[in-house]
């Protein structure tokens, strides 16, 4: 068994098709945790938020957080918040490598524009949410030892940094 690889970042910064792609040419296991999310409480994140409130929706993702860390061999795309606990960043952490996909704000926006799943995006002035929320969540980001830009590059690419990063580190 291989231990777990973490993919987070901030939303649209390609954490979901990323490490659903990293699985398949690891042949790991890829869970999407959001999606796990939506599937149990057969709701959309959208509707969860709007129904229960961001903290209901981050206990969620803790319980799944414990959950997961029981388990090894796979490639774990984390919703964009998850790490702002530190109980979620501590256990993710011991369970595996943690890698950060980022991009400028501009890029942000132009892929999350024409979406309205975003929950935190919700109403006007998306660019100027985009930047307060990287501004927020910036130290978090930081903490994390590996960090990829996905700004301007293709799935695949960064799938290969990824791997290359991997390799480097045995």
């Amino acid at each position: 068994m291989r231990e777990n690889i973490i993919i987070t970042g901030f939303m649209g910064t390609g954490k979901s098709i990323v490490a659903e792609e990293l699985a398949r040419k690891l042949r790991m296991e890829f869970i999407d945790m959001d999606q796990i999310i939506e599937e149990r409480q057969e709701l959309t994140i959208s509707d969860i938020f709007a129904r229960y409130g961001e903290n209901y929706f981050r206990e969620q993702e803790n319980k799944l957080v414990k959950e997961l860390s029981r388990k090894e061999n796979m490639v774990i795309a984390t919703g964009g918040g998850t790490l702002i606990s530190s109980d979620n960043n501590r256990i993710l952490s011991q369970k595996g490598k943690i890698i950060c996909l980022y991009a400028d704000s501009q890029t942000i926006y132009n892929r999350v524009k024409r979406k309205n799943d975003r929950p935190l995006l919700n109403g006007e002035n998306i660019l100027d949410k985009i930047n307060h929320l990287l501004k927020e969540r910036k130290k978090i980001y930081a903490n994390v030892e590996w960090k990829i830009d996905t700004t301007n590059f293709t799935t695949q690419e960064v799938v290969d940094k990824i791997i290359n990063l991997l390799k480097l580190e045995r």
